[in-house]
Parts: structure tokens; sequence; C-alpha cells
């Protein structure tokens, strides 16, 4: 129906059609109008939401920002304690190395040492039990001796003990079968 067609009908319409007709134009334009006041606030919900969607979104990207500056820190400071202690461990190998090499030497002296001992000590060994040709004679100048310097003793000393019984372990295998040593 045309705009024309209604106009004729309006005009041809008796005062109860009227009324009728204006009952009803007053009621949609309230229905319209309840409609475009809901379309209102439903536009005024939706913005709103768009509003606190990008405010969350903002925030979350700022607290993304902060988390990955955090990362970073983290990864430099994992970095940099790698960093540590792998100087630790290369420090750790350097003293190692150069501990060993004191050792090396240390013990180079002391093998030095212990064969000037071994030579001076044989020889004074041999002093202390000059005299004692059989076995009965060496094992009472043992006893003897070892009650003097027995390291429990006042006096005593550990090293003369050791040096004592290398001797009269070499004297005792010089004994032959009858007790009597053998000169060399």
């Amino acid at each position: 129906m045309n705009l024309e067609e209604m106009f004729e009908r309006l005009e041809s319409a008796d005062d109860v059609q009227l009324g009728e007709l204006k009952l009803w134009l007053f009621r949609e334009s309230i229905r319209i109008s309840d409609e475009k006041h809901e379309l209102e606030m439903e536009k005024r919900d939706f913005l709103n939401e768009r509003e606190n969607a990008r405010e969350e979104l903002r925030r979350y990207e700022e607290h993304l920002a902060t988390r990955n500056r955090q990362l970073c820190r983290q990864e430099e400071l994992i970095d940099q304690k790698h960093q540590v202690i792998k100087r630790g461990f290369e420090e750790l190998d350097r003293d190692r190395q150069a501990l060993n090499a004191r050792e090396t030497a240390v013990r180079d002296r002391e093998a030095k040492l212990e064969e000037k001992f071994a030579s001076a000590g044989s020889e004074v060994n041999d002093v202390l039990f000059r005299g004692a040709d059989n076995i009965l004679l060496l094992k009472k100048r043992y006893k003897d001796l070892m009650k003097m310097f027995h390291p429990d003793c006042l006096g005593g000393d550990t090293e003369m003990v050791k040096s004592l019984n290398r001797t009269y372990d070499r004297l005792l295998r010089e004994c032959d079968s009858y007790g009597k040593r053998r000169r060399a």
C-alpha cells in the first residue's frame, strides 16, 4: 500500500475508525519510542563494554610488557650467573693445576731429602749396629735402639725408627742360616 491509498482511506474514514487509527498510531509511537530507548541503552552498554575491553586489553599489554622486561632481566641474571660459575670453574682448574705442580715439586724435594736422609741414615745406622755380628746381638741392639728412638719416648723420632727398621731388615737378610752376618 502506497501513501496515496493511505491518504484516501483516511479521508473516507469515519470518527470511530479515526479514533482507532489515532490509538493505533499512539501505541505505535510509544512502541517505537521504547524500542528507540532500548536501542540507545544497548548502544551505551555496547560502548561501555568496548571501552572496558580496551582498558582491559591495555592493562593486559602493560602486564605482558612488564613480564617480558622481568624475563629479560632474569635471563640477563642467569647469563651473569653462568659467567660467574664459568669463571669460578676456570679459576678452580687453574688452582688445581698450580696445586698439582706444587705437589709434584714437594714430592720431588721429599724424594731427594729421603735419598739424602736414607744415605746418611744408613751410614748412621751402620754405626749404631756396628759390632752386632750374629743374630742375637743384632736383635738385642735393635731392641735397645727402639727403646731409645721410639716415638712414644721423650726425644723419639718416627723417621729414625723407619730408618732403623729398614737397616735391621737389611742386616737380617745378610745373616746366614747359622745366625752369623756375612761380610760384604
